[in-house]
């Protein structure tokens, strides 16, 4: 049985297919084939939300523990997928509120603080936000992802806030403010120098941020500490609301002289200012201190025993400190003075005032082996050694000076003009020097018996080789042919006679005796030395039975220590 057969149109929303289709039933004993034809599907699949699988999140918290400082970026990070399987953007707002937008990224309703590039879905989409010098410190945020559907975009319904420290809010740590700096130097070694700042932090979110002073010995921090550690740090404060301060205890000694300090300002989460003065060299100086001058000695605190016409030396010591340090080219001059304690040092502190009588200034002193080992030692001490001359004026008893001391004093210059000098304790006696030089021979020539020298015409010079004035005391031998012995012809000792004056006739001089006999030569006290000198007159007379023959003997002429009013 043969039918005749038509098309028939069915539709159905699920899928658009077009399925040709062969019919075939079966009644009774026949087989009936029905032959199908094509048919029209179709379905409008709606474009839905990318969903949110993991985070949102801040990779590192941005929390009031730990805010994102002005000029770091907070970054945001979140996975999603799409049903549609197309790419999706992450944007992050300021309020729940965005706009998407066909073909292209979201929009925030208000403020917005990242967004990211075009994400394939599955994959982790990530935006980054530069926190801001205006930023408030608590800022809420709220995470949407949007595909870019080319005509019907779509955003999840509600901003997503993370959860816990890496959630909403992201907080802003503002840099502290940093608006001046000085330092109260200059300071003396063995004070403490102290840095004043005016600084603050105003951010209060969590707890209130607090502010610390850093001043290093060159530039560069390393969180709260100079980059170099202790050793590059002059001082640094404690935690402080405000304006910290903090002080370097200059140690001694300490070379005068200015040196950098570079002065740097941290919050309590080590974000330094952005201050001009951040870094900035608050210099500080350490004053000169003058030199100190102590122990000082003369010869060794002994009395002084002058050597018979020359020099002796004397020496004098001390012990310079200088908290600027003993080296280094600090201590420029150093002098030694000796002088009799009637003159004083303000007629003996100058080259121009020497006198060897009573007064030796300016004398180069050195410093003793090892007392001063540089710049990290105050202290060194000094030795001095003088020559002085015979006729230095004596200080002992029966003197023009009784009643004084002979003194040093040390003087010390350093290399800004500072100078101390400090004097002896105790002085020192000069002791007399009692002591004269003669010719050596009186030659009374050629005589006959009963002939003599008259007047006295043979001269004996003395001159003073020490510190006092002089007479003197005269004594002599007979004089014999074969002097010592004495056993062949003799000329009594008497028959000499002597005279201070010249032209003085032999019967008006002073015979000369075996007995010294002191005369009154009264020769001035040596000055100079070129002292002056005085004159004794001698001559002989040969008396009746004196044998023929060379006769000699011995004079004595001692030094005698004359009257001081003669001197």
């Amino acid at each position: 049985m043969k039918y005749l057969h038509q098309h028939i149109k069915t539709t159905i929303k699920v899928l658009s297919l077009s399925i040709p289709m062969l019919l075939l039933f079966s009644t009774g004993m026949f087989l009936l084939k029905i032959f199908a034809d094509s048919i029209t599907t179709s379905v409008t699949v709606g474009n839905s939300a990318p969903t949110i699988t993991a985070g949102p999140a801040e990779s590192a918290e941005s929390s009031s523990t730990s805010p994102t400082n002005v000029g770091a970026s907070v970054t945001f990070q979140a996975t999603a997928t799409d049903s549609n399987a197309e790419n999706y953007y992450l944007i992050v707002c300021s309020s729940d509120s965005v706009t998407p937008h066909n073909g292209a990224a979201p929009t925030c309703g208000a403020t917005q603080w990242c967004v990211s590039t075009s994400t394939t879905s599955g994959s982790q989409a990530s935006c980054s936000r530069t926190a801001l010098i205006g930023d408030a410190e608590s800022n809420a945020w709220y995470a949407f992802v949007c595909d870019g559907n080319a005509s019907a975009a779509n955003c999840t319904a509600t901003g997503n806030q993370g959860s816990g420290g890496t959630g909403s809010p992201f907080a802003v740590n503002h840099a502290p403010a940093f608006s001046s700096v000085s330092n109260d130097g200059p300071k003396n070694p063995g004070q403490t120098v102290t840095w004043i700042t005016t600084s603050s932090d105003s951010d209060t979110s969590g707890s209130a941020d607090t502010v610390k002073l850093l001043v290093c010995k060159t530039t560069g921090i390393s969180a709260d500490a100079c980059d170099g550690g202790a050793g590059d740090t002059w001082c640094s404060s404690s935690a402080s609301a405000s304006n910290p301060t903090c002080g370097y205890s200059v140690p001694i000694p300490t070379v005068d002289g200015a040196s950098s300090a570079y002065v740097y300002i941290v919050d309590s989460h080590n974000f330094g200012s952005a201050a001009a003065n951040q870094g900035s060299d608050s210099a500080y100086t350490v004053s000169n201190v003058a030199p100190v001058v102590s122990s000082v000695t003369i010869n060794g605190g002994n009395d002084i025993d002058l050597t018979e016409g020359t020099t002796t030396d004397v020496v004098v010591t001390a012990t310079v400190t200088d908290n600027n340090s003993c080296g280094g080219g600090e201590l420029v001059t150093t002098y030694g003075y000796v002088y009799r304690s009637g003159k004083g040092y303000s007629l003996c502190d100058s080259a121009g005032e020497a006198d060897s009588n009573f007064c030796y200034p300016e004398i180069s002193c050195s410093v003793s082996g090892g007392s001063c080992t540089g710049t990290s030692d105050p202290s060194a001490n000094y030795t001095c050694t003088v020559s002085m001359q015979y006729y230095s004026d004596p200080t002992d008893v029966a003197t023009q000076f009784p009643t004084e001391t002979w003194l040093s004093n040390f003087k010390a210059v350093d290399d800004d003009s500072g100078s101390n000098n400090l004097e002896v304790a105790t002085g020192i006696v000069v002791n007399s020097l009692t002591a004269l030089d003669v010719t050596s021979a009186v030659n009374y020539g050629a005589l006959d018996v009963g002939e003599k020298n008259d007047p006295l015409d043979q001269i004996t010079t003395i001159t003073p080789t020490g510190n006092v004035g002089l007479d003197e005391e005269l004594s002599g031998t007979d004089m014999c042919t074969d002097s010592p012995t004495c056993s062949g012809g003799v000329i009594g000792v008497t028959y000499q006679k002597y005279a201070l004056a010249s032209l003085t006739a032999y019967a008006s001089g002073t015979a000369l005796s075996g007995v010294a006999t002191e005369a009154e030569l009264n020769l001035q006290k040596a000055t100079s030395g070129t002292p002056t000198t005085k004159n004794t007159w001698w001559g002989i007379l040969i008396p009746t039975g004196t044998i023929p023959g060379v006769y000699s003997g011995s004079n004595t002429i001692t030094a005698v220590k004359g009257e001081v009013i003669n001197w």
